[in-house]
């Protein structure tokens, strides 16, 4: 009786960590270019195209191949928009190495108060875009942590209490 119990925890345990690992959404990239790439590409239509990075908290982080006329928020909309529990006072924007290396910090919250575009800066090819997570967003991921750490910790104790008698 108590093996059963001890499996159904485990299964209940590992249930819960496979349906955390599938709500982490999927990665999209694009093949691996060389050292030496070009930082444009021709796209369809001979449209001139470039390689952007976006990481973090949105739905669909990964690198894009976007027209070299995207500005910020529509590359994060292409990413599936800002996710859940994201920071968007404090988006990061690195510049890639061969345009010098600099990190800008972008506050979008500020742009969607007031529509200033001056606030919004452009887009080369190579940047990484970076939206973090909130504060918010932290503290209840150690809690799910934390929650899922006192489960083990339970069937541990009950075990231990079940082979005592």
């Amino acid at each position: 009786m108590i093996k059963r119990f001890l499996l159904f925890a485990l299964l209940l345990f590992s249930a819960a960590l496979t349906t955390k690992a599938a709500e982490e959404p999927p990665i999209t990239t694009i093949s691996k270019y060389g050292e030496s790439a070009a930082r444009y590409i021709i796209g369809d239509e001979n449209q001139l195209m470039m390689i952007i990075n976006v990481w973090g908290r949105v739905v669909k982080p990964g690198q894009y191949v976007v027209p070299t006329d995207t500005d910020l928020i529509t590359l994060i909309s292409v990413a599936g928009g800002p996710a859940d529990k994201s920071r968007l006072d404090n988006v990061k924007l690195v510049r890639g190495a061969s345009s010098g290396s600099e990190v800008i910090d972008v506050n979008i919250r500020k742009y969607l108060k007031t529509g200033d575009r001056n606030l919004i800066p452009t887009l080369k090819p190579e940047d990484t875009i970076i939206v973090s997570g909130s504060v918010w967003y932290l503290f209840s991921t150690v809690v799910q942590v934390v929650a899922q750490l006192a489960i083990v910790a339970n069937v541990y104790y009950l075990a231990h209490l079940s082979t005592r008698r």
